[in-house]
């Protein structure tokens, strides 16, 4: 059970190298969904991350991850010999989990998250290349997964999640005001 919540923590407690979130708009028969924000901020990206989970959307939490994304567990939870879990995992370590945790015939009911920033540090890096800058965010969590059958998980905890620019958006040079 501690691997389950571990695991469950893993997604919202700390990310490594985060990109943002995007969403492309309902076609004319399709009703509107949650709004997503523009990544133009680390309150934004946050938010984004926050609305694809409780929605348990798996495309848009995936698009919230670069392909290089990687994700460090709590070391405590990495060295339980009763559980242990993987010291580092991947993105595609996270689609599969997700896609199980999201589907529509898992055990999963709902989701409350909650991303509180607690502090964001910027690094301009070297200042005449604005695409190495970077972005941490120390974020309280708070995340509750509802089971079906009643039951659920509790997880809670400061996490820091690494933003960059990202490179796909049509004008990856961030203006001084809007830096991922």
């Amino acid at each position: 059970m501690r691997t389950i919540i571990a695991l469950l923590c893993a997604v919202s407690c700390a990310a490594v190298l985060v990109g943002g979130c995007s969403s492309a708009g309902p076609g004319p028969d399709i009703p509107a969904g949650p709004e997503f924000r523009e990544r133009t901020s680390p309150e934004n990206v946050v938010y984004n991350l926050e609305l694809a989970y409780e929605e348990m959307d798996l495309e848009e939490y995936l698009d919230c991850l670069p392909e290089d994304f990687q994700f460090f567990p709590n070391e405590e939870d990495v060295n339980d010999p009763e559980n242990p879990i993987p010291p580092l995992w991947l993105k595609t370590d996270e689609a599969a989990m997700h896609e199980n945790m999201f589907a529509g015939d898992s055990d999963v009911e709902s989701i409350s998250l909650t991303l509180t920033i607690a502090t964001i540090d910027y690094d301009q890096g070297i200042p005449d290349d604005p695409l190495d800058d970077t972005c941490v965010c120390v974020v309280d969590v708070d995340l509750r997964v509802n089971l079906k059958d009643g039951n659920g998980f509790l997880a809670t905890a400061a996490s820091g999640f690494y933003m960059r620019i990202d490179m796909d958006q049509p004008n990856p040079v961030p203006d001084p005001d809007d830096v991922l």
